[in-house]
């Protein structure tokens, strides 16, 4: 059934709807179309009555079915979904390898190095135009944006990946430059030295943000998810 008419209708007026009388499917379509920056308090109790366990009894997720109370439960889904991209990128560097007859050497490092900014093209590409990595894609979730729960386009895509992808780009320069460094010179100066630790201690950092705020916030959402305006949701 679709409400869009009568939702636009009465949102359009003063008129404000009893929606503690709104099924499951009403309140869901009243969410999706509420214009939220002109009607905040509607929305507010819209999101409310949807996360009221007495309204909606928690499903159990293993029934196979995304509702409302597990759509964004996906901390292990993008954990794996990792892990299976991340194998992918594996199996690429080792074709490389048999292929170009790479050894496990300097150049083999700045290999590497241009892998993971090939990743973040990749997972850059892929979200912008799918909403999903492969890895994604077997595990059922998607990236959408925070609000609407729609289709991100590559610009938002792009602003999601950003910092990851900076900081895969600057990890290969350094890499480059640690090679030209030890080519030329034979040893590495104390302040490129310096350069690759404060460089390490940053991505590090990056990561345990990404880590510590996905754990505790309601839609399990990463800092590049807040940078991108975007959330990650099961499908």
């Amino acid at each position: 059934m679709d409400y869009t008419a009568d939702y636009v209708s009465d949102y359009a007026s003063d008129f404000t709807p009893d929606f503690s009388t709104y099924s499951l499917e009403e309140l869901l379509e009243a969410k999706r179309y509420i214009d939220r920056e002109a009607y905040p308090e509607r929305y507010a109790m819209i999101v409310a009555l949807l996360n009221d366990p007495a309204r909606f009894p928690k499903r159990e997720v293993d029934d196979g079915q995304v509702t409302e109370h597990n759509k964004y439960a996906t901390f292990w889904p993008r954990f794996w979904a990792a892990i299976l991209d991340g194998l992918l990128f594996g199996l690429i560097l080792i074709v490389e390898r048999l292929i170009f007859d790479i050894q496990l050497n300097y150049d083999d490092k700045l290999v590497q190095a241009l892998n993971g900014v090939l990743f973040g093209v990749y997972s850059l590409l892929m979200h912008g135009y799918f909403g999903q990595t492969v890895g994604k894609m077997i595990m059922e979730v998607k990236v959408v944006d925070h609000l609407s729960e729609t289709d991100i386009d590559l610009w938002q895509a792009f602003r999601r990946e950003s910092v990851n992808l900076a900081l895969s780009i600057l990890g290969a320069l350094l890499v480059a430059a640690y090679l030209m460094v030890m080519a030329s010179a034979g040893k590495v100066s104390l302040g490129l030295s310096f350069v690759v630790i404060g460089f390490t201690f940053i991505s590090l950092s990056w990561d345990l943000s990404e880590f510590v705020t996905m754990l505790f916030n309601d839609k399990r959402r990463a800092v590049h998810d807040f940078i991108g305006k975007t959330v990650v949701v099961r499908i």
